[in-house]
């Protein structure tokens, strides 16, 4: 089956030390790709490319950074060695929800997830569309939910971010489509998050971490005449 080789192209995955960052690293790694795990946890990024590396050296990185802080993200891009400072794939997964009513939410708790989920995926986009668009080559993927499209009781800011996360993305599309640059969301419903130790442990009805690493697979390997639609992955009962 004809397919796109990604073998040592660079890819920059957000949130990437856990649950379908984590599973979209790995996959991605898999590949043959060049995995720049990004986090503001640095220990635990720090292991997870440690377990990359021993299987291919030389092949993940570790980058602390926090996406809703443009001099942090800019300073840590600019820090990367030169292996992999020409980044070709970006994953804007980090991402982070609050449980509260909209009539009484406090702004601090507003602000962090929209800081995260949605001017996060921006400040990223935009710190590393140059060099895409000198390339003219790029792809960059937003996790974003089905959120997107339904409002959830509870979940106001989550689903403002992310409806906001799509309307970015499409426009982003049109700035940048004669660059050859695809911006493309996958939206998926509930996921189970860690990611259990056997099939007995899945949660009925829920998407596993595997099922968006599928996903972003499909996605970037498709051959360069196949145009996708964002992709909406939804549990079975």
């Amino acid at each position: 089956m004809e397919t796109i080789d990604r073998t040592n192209q660079i890819a920059l995955i957000t949130g990437g030390a856990t649950g379908i960052g984590l599973a979209i690293s790995e996959r991605l790694h898999s590949l043959g790709m060049k995995v720049i795990i990004a986090s503001r946890r640095t220990s635990l990024i720090n292991t997870q490319v440690d377990k990359l590396n021993q299987q291919r050296s030389h092949s993940a990185l570790a980058l602390t950074l926090d996406v809703t802080d443009k001099n942090s993200i800019t300073e840590s891009i600019n820090r990367l060695p030169q292996e992999f400072s020409t980044i070709d794939v970006l994953i804007n997964n980090a991402g982070v929800g609050v449980t509260d009513l909209l009539i009484d939410c406090p702004e601090d708790r507003w602000n962090l997830v929209i800081n995260t989920t949605l001017k996060g995926p921006f400040l990223v986009s935009q710190a590393v569309l140059p060099q895409m668009i000198e390339k003219k080559s790029g792809f960059i993927i937003n996790i974003s939910s089905q959120a997107a499209k339904n409002g959830y009781p509870n979940a106001g800011p989550y689903c403002a971010a992310k409806f906001g996360l799509m309307g970015f993305a499409k426009a982003l599309q049109e700035e940048v489509r004669d660059y050859n640059i695809q911006v493309h969301n996958l939206m998926p419903a509930l996921t189970q998050v860690p990611a259990p130790k056997s099939s007995k442990e899945m949660t009925e009805g829920w998407l596993q971490t595997s099922d968006l690493a599928d996903a972003a697979e499909y996605v970037l390997t498709r051959p360069a005449r196949v145009s996708l639609e964002d992709i909406g992955l939804m549990g079975r009962m």
